[in-house]
């Protein structure tokens, strides 16, 4: 396992002492960032999470097209922004 350190300022230590659980969420928030980055990054991974919530959802055929069409423009206007495309 690899570590990884964080200075933490001093007007925080006393409650990263008084809550030891804070160690833990902030693992999971980096979980999750990295996660989200992932996410933002695959379009594959993409598919799979908005199949994986649709095979759960009640939307309809439309519904999911039309929020289909919404990431696509979201990420276009990203690549525009990073000027990918």
């Amino acid at each position: 396992m690899s570590e990884f350190v964080v200075n933490i300022p001093k007007k925080m230590e006393k409650e990263f002492k008084e809550f030891p659980e804070l160690e833990n969420s902030v693992r999971e928030f980096i979980k999750l960032k990295v996660f989200e980055l992932e996410l933002k990054r695959s379009r594959e991974l993409q598919k799979f999470v908005f199949e994986a919530l649709a095979s759960k959802s009640r939307l309809t055929g439309k519904d999911a097209s039309d929020l289909v069409k919404k990431i696509d423009a979201g990420l276009l206007e990203e690549l525009k922004e990073n000027k990918l495309s």
